[in-house]
């Protein structure tokens, strides 16, 4: 699936509902549960820190394979580099989000694609 939204606080609500829409995830209540809790950090990321416009679009792409959910957001904001966390989350006010990727993904990541778009992707063993 592939979804393509604009910058704005409703396409969170969008990406989690699209993900609540997936037929294959049933049956993997953890997995799906933990999938739509970090797309919606994710995408929410996209929204509040990525300085976009709201006509700017955030790519969602979710892929069910066999064993594995494979999420890669993607949009034209000036990316980060991937933090690193000890056991302890943030204390600040912000940075949680990718500390529960980093706790409930079994495998992420952050680059650059191609075409300039900062991408941050997670992998759930199903």
């Amino acid at each position: 699936m592939t979804l393509r939204l604009a910058a704005t606080v409703e396409s969170v609500r969008a990406a989690r509902h699209a993900v609540d829409a997936i037929d294959q995830l049933n049956g993997f209540d953890e997995a799906a549960f933990n999938t739509r809790l970090l797309v919606t950090e994710l995408v929410g990321n996209s929204v509040r820190h990525a300085g976009l416009d709201p006509a700017d679009i955030i790519t969602l792409d979710l892929e069910v394979r066999p064993g594995t959910v494979r999420v890669d957001v993607r949009d034209p904001g000036p990316g980060f580099s991937r933090p690193s966390f000890d056991d302890q989350p943030p204390l600040g006010t912000s940075g949680r989000g990718l500390y529960l990727v980093d706790a409930l993904a079994d495998r992420w990541g952050v680059s650059r694609t191609p075409g300039g778009e900062a991408r941050v992707w997670f992998e759930i063993d199903i």
